[in-house]
């Protein structure tokens, strides 16, 4: 069912001038890959940094949010009122 290997004579020039070129395939194709290993990597310590200033961001502006929240809720309802009616 599967096809019959031609025997090839591993001296022969043509096995030679084969075996080279696919030597040299292999080595770019791994090369490729460490290469894109390498970017996947820098890439992954980019986005662990971006991503810590944003959690970093968004702790800051939740205590902001809070202390603000607390403001608000200290303000007598009178005020709040007038302050909602200068917004419309």
């Amino acid at each position: 069912t599967g096809k019959a290997k031609k025997s090839v004579d591993k001296n022969s020039n043509e096995y030679r001038v084969r075996r080279e070129r696919n030597n040299i395939a292999v080595r770019k194709s791994r090369d490729k890959a460490k290469q894109r290993n390498v970017e996947t990597q820098q890439k992954v310590l980019e986005l662990t940094s971006d991503n810590d200033r944003l959690r970093k961001r968004v702790e800051q502006l939740s205590r902001e949010l809070d202390t603000l929240r607390g403001i608000f809720r200290q303000l007598p309802e009178s005020s709040l009122v007038k302050a909602m009616g200068n917004c419309a």
